[in-house]
């Protein structure tokens, strides 16, 4: 066997094998609960963004935070508060996306990247998602 032939098998048998780090990567989304509230957030990834896909069904909040360009934010603040005042949602984001359940009913959303802080009101309903976006 010539040198050339050794190199051309190991390179198929090497292609035959999944790389270390791909079996060994998880999904570093964040999944948490907050006073009942159950969440979602990240998407930093291609493989995260995929699984926030499938799961969105599940929660009828959806937040986006990127730049005015379309560049992706992360370690954003987010605050959601009830019509009475009562804070029903709190987390540093750990991607440009966050998913959350919530009950349905009208709620503010204060969102703080980088000191500068955006706020939208939203109504949730009980079927089916709200999505909002913030750009800074």
């Amino acid at each position: 066997m010539n040198a050339r032939s050794i190199v051309t098998t190991l390179l198929a048998l090497a292609m035959t094998f999944p790389a270390p780090a791909a079996n060994a990567q998880e999904t570093a989304l964040q999944r948490g609960e907050y006073e009942g509230v159950p969440y979602l957030s990240g998407g930093v990834s291609l493989e995260e963004r995929e699984q926030l896909f499938f799961t969105a069904a599940d929660y009828n909040l959806k937040l986006l935070f990127a730049e005015k360009g379309g560049s992706y934010l992360s370690d954003t603040e987010v605050v959601v508060t009830a019509r009475d005042g009562r804070k029903v949602l709190e987390l540093i984001a750990q991607g440009p996306f966050v998913l959350a359940r919530l009950p349905a009913g009208d709620y503010r959303v204060a969102a703080t990247n980088a000191g500068k802080q955006q706020v939208r009101e939203t109504r949730l309903p009980a079927k089916g998602q709200r999505q909002t976006a913030f750009y800074w």
